[in-house]
């Protein structure tokens, strides 16, 4: 997998843990000040005073309905609880391992929700500061202080992570601020993370992981988790009827998939940043995809097995009893493979259940849940995944070639170099002229290339098939601000509206870990992203991101001439989305060499 290091920083600005918040206060420069309102942060009851920790009560069904106590952490500070780690399915280890999640069992009447989980297991990074563990489904719910069953009835977010399927953490998204501006602006919700298992344990492919029915997994570990919502977040003072599922690149990608499921009654509304369903690697089918499942046994040293069925003495039966840690060494090994060296090798994939068929072709045959969604991008989401080095027409072709394993055709390659000249004026980052940034020409080229078939097109299409089907409660966005002190070749790159959606450009700061490392955020960010909570606040209680009587720019559905709201500094337009149709179009006409992908990008 290829990584880049400016992605990597922008998200530090996250690493404020719900373990050891810093004092959130406002930027001394914004002109607004964020005080929780007394009715909200000074409801707690007697269990939830500054001398005794916060507690709620819980029946879960696998528990016979008898009570189990969750005890948390409080932080007065910020008028808010914690509940760290709190499993939502059984330890995915021993038999387990590869099988879907099933319900978690209490084992005791309390349960100490007081420390956050390790992520799933995958390569140790900032992400990983709370450590890695097979043992991983767990999930974190943050609340107002003192919010319970008996005293508060509140929307609910949910936010799955993005990290192309191999990477990210639960523990990583420290949702205090968003929490934090909802309660100033009477808005409080809860903020439930949770984790889903990653690379080869949540994604397995190959014939034996299908024929074993474990392909998706980490897509079912997400659906267990919602479940889990649905039976236990009243319990925190949440509304199971009004959860809003939230996520960014394969945390969107993921959210959009569980849309294949038309009758799903998981959640009421979805945002999704920067993925859609076609962006996944949804093909080949995992039943075919059998390449980076034979690197991996032999790898392992499975390989003396290798048979392609399941039995009591095969490939995966062999894997299922090796240690996870030798698995994972193996996983990261295959990255020295030149053949797996780029790209997705595992990732969500077509299994005949949760994702039957092409999501391009079942969003074309209205198969999809009529469930009221946010869906946008980012101006210039190709420029993160464009090597620096790309310089000649010959390196974008096979840069290309092996973005898409199933093969583009050379007439296929003609057509889009056609469409996208090495013109410098209409390369990415768009808007530019003819700067190159010290790089070659090729490089915006390529980078404009890779935003439009990876991202751009999918929401667009996710966005028309929604519309021709009857779901008019859509809207979406474009996020052009590039943030002072990024590289100017990247733009407004892919996850660079991330800290904004946390609250980061409105810390001091001193408090700020990103601002003294790349970003310099202004007065005029911090202001963005206000609004971009208060919009993501406005739909997950009223399914309109700027309901009549709202103190916020109004933001048009999109079916309303297919209109974007641009989410800049200063700068909250509306935007046709029409721009680069017909490049845009050609990709959509291609699904099978353009949608069903083993993508390059990182997401």
């Amino acid at each position: 997998m290829l990584w880049f290091p400016h992605l990597l920083i922008t998200l530090l600005s996250l690493t404020l843990t719900l373990a050891s918040p810093a004092p959130l206060v406002p930027r001394q420069d914004s002109n607004t000040t964020l005080t929780p309102s007394s009715s909200n942060s000074s409801s707690s009851s007697s269990s939830n005073s500054s001398n005794s920790a916060p507690s709620v009560v819980i029946y879960p069904s696998t528990s016979n309905a008898k009570p189990i106590t969750l005890t948390g952490t409080s932080y007065p500070q910020f008028g808010q609880d914690v509940y760290a780690g709190i499993p939502f399915a059984k330890p995915p280890i021993g038999d387990l391992r590869f099988s879907p999640p099933q319900d978690a069992v209490f084992n005791t009447s309390t349960y100490q929700a007081t420390t956050l989980p390790p992520a799933c297991l995958q390569k140790e990074s900032y992400l990983t500061s709370t450590g890695i563990s097979e043992d991983c489904l767990y999930l974190n719910v943050l609340t107002p202080a003192g919010a319970n069953g008996q005293t508060a009835y509140l929307p609910v977010v949910v936010w799955v992570y993005g990290g192309s399927f191999t990477a990210g953490s639960a523990s990583y998204y420290n949702g205090t601020f968003f929490l934090y501006q909802g309660l100033a602006s009477e808005k409080p919700v809860i903020f439930v993370t949770l984790n889903y298992r990653l690379g080869v344990f949540g994604f397995p492919n190959g014939a034996p992981s299908a024929a074993a029915g474990a392909a998706n997994l980490g897509l079912r570990d997400i659906q267990k988790g919602l479940e889990w919502v649905q039976e236990n977040i009243w319990a925190f003072g949440g509304n199971p009827d009004q959860v809003t599922v939230a996520g960014e690149s394969a945390g969107a990608i993921l959210i959009s998939l569980l849309y294949l499921q038309p009758d799903i009654k998981l959640f009421k509304s979805a945002i999704m940043e920067s993925g859609a369903q076609s962006v996944a690697p949804i093909g080949p089918t995992a039943t075919t995809w059998n390449a980076p499942y034979d690197a991996l046994v032999k790898l392992t040293n499975c390989s003396y097995t290798l048979n392609y069925t399941v039995g009591s003495n095969d490939s995966f039966t062999c894997l299922k009893t090796l240690p996870a840690e030798q698995i994972l060494a193996a996983q990261l090994e295959m990255q020295n493979i030149t053949q797996f060296a780029v790209g997705f090798v595992f990732g969500p994939s077509i299994d005949g259940d949760l994702i039957p068929d092409s999501p391009h072709t079942l969003l074309h045959q209205g198969k999809f849940a009529k469930i009221p969604f946010i869906s946008g991008n980012n101006k210039d989401e190709g420029t993160g995944f464009t090597p620096s080095t790309t310089n000649s027409t010959a390196y974008v072709v096979e840069y290309l070639e092996l973005l898409e394993p199933n093969g583009v055709t050379n007439q296929t390659l003609a057509e889009v170099l056609a469409l996208y000249p090495d013109v410098p004026s209409l390369g990415s980052p768009f808007g530019t002229g003819n700067e190159t940034f010290g790089l070659s020409s090729e490089f915006k080229r390529l980078a404009a290339i890779l935003g439009d078939a990876a991202f751009q097109s999918n929401r667009r299409w996710f966005l028309q098939q929604a519309n021709a089907h009857g779901l008019s409660q859509t809207w979406s966005y474009l996020f052009t601000r590039k943030t002072p002190g990024t590289a100017d070749y990247l733009g407004a790159y892919h996850s660079i509206e991330v800290p904004y959606v946390f609250g980061i450009p409105q810390l001091p700061s001193d408090l700020n870990p990103v601002e003294s490392l790349l970003n310099n955020y202004t007065a005029g960010d911090a202001l963005l992203s206000r609004e971009i909570i208060e919009y993501w606040l406005n739909f997950a209680y009223y399914t309109n991101p700027s309901p009549a009587g709202s103190n916020t720019t109004s933001w048009p559905p999109y079916s309303t001439n297919s209109t974007l709201l641009q989410l800049d500094v200063g700068n909250l337009t509306y935007l046709a989305d029409d721009y680069r149709s017909k490049q845009i179009d050609y990709f959509l006409s291609e699904p099978k060499q353009f949608n069903y992908r083993r993508g390059h990008v990182e997401v």
